[in-house]
């Protein structure tokens, strides 16, 4: 009987088309999964805006204690002189105070808060825009960095509170912030932020 068997050119020959196609797919696979991250973050803080907003109209058109968020209190979690929130956390969780859906809300993270008489800020991070695992640098990009999109290097600022009798600006973007205001803080390039190195100067 005549036995037939794979050469020892065809296994190399299909191994190769196999490592051809890897390389191709795999990079195409974790441009996916960067994508995800940076679609999801953008939803969630948007909808972290809209219950910012949405507690600074209760406190707006409520005169006495009344509820906001995820069912805060006001006369135990009140709102500030501006009449937003300063503090977004509740439960460990990070937007937890804001967010009845909390499924994303573990993936974010503050790193930095500070405050003065002029202003009260936070600075968080997301599933893309954490330092240590967040969405690689598009290196087809200007800068490898695509604006509007976070990656591993950018953050978010809110402003809880901004003197109103001022003009304030987030010192790396020079964005003039408001009360309630969250922004993303699109670093150029691939440089690493320093959370310390970020501030907001009034004149």
């Amino acid at each position: 009987m005549k036995k037939s068997a794979f050469t020892m050119i065809e296994l190399i020959f299909v191994i190769v088309i196999i490592g051809i196609l890897a390389s191709v797919a795999i990079p195409k696979f974790l441009g996916v999964k960067d994508r995800a991250k940076k679609t999801a973050e953008i939803a969630t803080m948007s909808a972290v805006a809209t219950a910012i907003d949405g507690a600074h109209g209760e406190w707006s058109i409520n005169e006495g204690d009344f509820r906001w968020g995820n069912n805060q209190d006001s006369s135990i979690h009140p709102l500030n002189s501006a009449g937003y929130p300063d503090n977004l956390s509740e439960n460990g969780l990070t937007f937890g105070a804001i967010l009845r859906s909390t499924t994303n809300s573990n993936k974010f993270q503050k790193v930095y808060e500070n405050n003065s008489s002029d202003f009260t800020y936070s600075i968080f991070t997301g599933p893309a825009s954490n330092a240590m695992n967040g969405a690689k640098y598009d290196k087809n990009a200007k800068n490898s960095d695509i604006s509007g999109k976070p990656d591993r290097n950018d953050y978010w600022i809110y402003a809880s509170y901004i003197n109103p009798n001022k003009i304030c600006k987030e010192t790396y973007s020079n964005k003039v912030l408001h009360s309630g205001d969250i922004l993303l803080i699109d670093v150029n390039g691939t440089t690493p932020t320093s959370y310390n190195n970020i501030s907001i100067s009034c004149n």
